[in-house]
């Protein structure tokens, strides 16, 4: 098949988290995205951010380029320690902090210098940057090369989540993303939920689009297609880790502890649901946000709520393989965020087929009637949903049954790919 002529060409992306630097939602966007469009026949561009010394500069993936631009300040989006925990690591968390933005700044600097030298504004291509840490280089190809821009944004947690004060940090990143919006061709949003946020916020509706996520991860779909035999035996494992004996009830969250994601309304929901079931247990998976104490804050709510029995909090983030791994012991997987642009490790954990309860934060299109979701941040309504399927496992069966199908038919990082590289050829306006 021939590709088609309204493809730009090339494509320029700006994404600060790129492989092998993966740590949060971002990076594995991007190295799900980049597999996608390898065979695509569009030229993409990739410019992410290393502080790695040994890792190649450039990288070709196919159709696709990757180009790892050498900054200080370690990992721009502050998911861990500037130079892997030596003296980086050490400094003040004031001072970690103006050496990312000063790491942040000369990225963007850079990625836009070699993009104009490109000649990208006469050439029939876009420049694609991801969240706010591209938002500089994004405003200045635009401005400086007349270069046409998509913004990709994938959440405003620190300025949409209810539970957060607005700091000026945050109140910073939200005018460079209103100016970048202001700026951009087209913004591209993974939800209708999130979409109608923005239009509240006086964001341009006609210059948005929803293109929801996929789903497939090389681990999860290896997980997916175990035999019976296998795949028991993986379950027994994990669930002889966190019950007596490997017997009990299982329910596991996975995510960062931050207020937003409901891990406080799910600790406080414990004490309703083990009441009378001494048998079952809820696993945490996950750490703090950086620079917060969201770790201290759960453990000192666990003590106070008396729950260290039932409730494990491992306070920090386990790979790929092992939180799928616990997806398929759980007996119920809980998500109860009140804020998820559109949450893809609940997508993950319906994809397994598993069970799953989520937050009033989800947007109802994007779970359907995959996953039960609660209407509210409350928690005798998560207890009372949770109990609805550990009690009933005939229930919870046919709840994950219908989780598998609805993410199976909905979302596919290959449809993923096609949709997005048709709304960056969209006409400019």
């Amino acid at each position: 098949m021939s590709e088609p002529a309204a493809r730009p060409r090339p494509v320029y992306v700006v994404c600060a988290e790129t492989p092998p630097d993966v740590v949060g939602g971002l990076g594995r966007y991007a190295e799900r995205m980049m597999a996608a469009m390898r065979h695509l026949g569009t030229p993409v561009e990739v410019f992410g951010a290393t502080s790695r010394r040994g890792v190649p500069r450039t990288e070709r993936l196919g159709d696709v380029t990757l180009h790892r631009v050498r900054v200080p300040g370690g990992d721009l989006a502050g998911n861990r320690a500037p130079g892997g925990g030596g003296g980086v690591a050490r400094m003040p968390t004031a001072v970690l902090d103006v050496v990312r933005m000063i790491g942040i700044l000369v990225f963007n600097v850079r990625v836009a210098a070699r993009v104009i030298r490109t000649g990208a504004g006469r050439s029939g291509s876009v420049v694609v940057v991801h969240d706010w840490m591209g938002c500089v280089a994004g405003i200045l190809c635009r401005v400086l090369a007349r270069t046409p821009v998509v913004f990709h944004v994938h959440t405003r947690e620190l300025n949409a989540a209810p539970s957060r004060r607005r700091s000026p940090v945050a109140a910073g990143i939200a005018a460079l993303e209103t100016a970048q919006a202001r700026t951009a061709r087209l913004i591209v949003v993974p939800s209708a939920g999130m979409r109608d946020d923005l239009v509240a916020c006086g964001w341009p509706a006609d210059r948005l689009r929803v293109i929801p996520h996929g789903f497939e991860d090389p681990e999860l779909l290896r997980l997916a297609a175990l035999p019976g035999d296998e795949r028991d035996r993986l379950r027994d494992e994990v669930r002889r880790r966190h019950l007596p004996g490997g017997e009990g009830r299982l329910v596991v969250f996975a995510g960062r502890l931050s207020p937003h994601k409901g891990v406080r309304t799910l600790v406080r929901a414990a004490p309703l649901i083990t009441r009378d079931r001494d048998d079952v247990r809820i696993v945490l998976i996950g750490a703090q946000a950086p620079r917060t104490d969201d770790n201290a804050e759960v453990a000192r709510l666990i003590d106070e709520t008396d729950v260290g029995r039932h409730v494990a909090a491992g306070y920090r983030f386990l790979d790929s393989a092992e939180v799928f791994a616990h997806f398929l012991a759980a007996d119920v997987c809980v998500f109860p965020s009140t804020y998820e642009p559109f949450g893809l490790v609940a997508i993950e954990a319906m994809a397994l087929a598993r069970p799953v309860v989520v937050g009033p934060g989800y947007s109802p299109e994007v779970v359907g009637d995959g996953a039960a979701r609660c209407g509210s941040d409350s928690p005798r309504e998560l207890a009372a949903t949770l109990l609805r399927y550990l009690d009933d496992p005939r229930a919870a069966s046919l709840l994950g049954e219908r989780g598998a199908a609805h993410v199976r038919e909905r979302y596919t990082w290959a449809r993923t790919a096609e949709l997005t590289l048709a709304a960056y050829a969209e006409p400019s306006r």
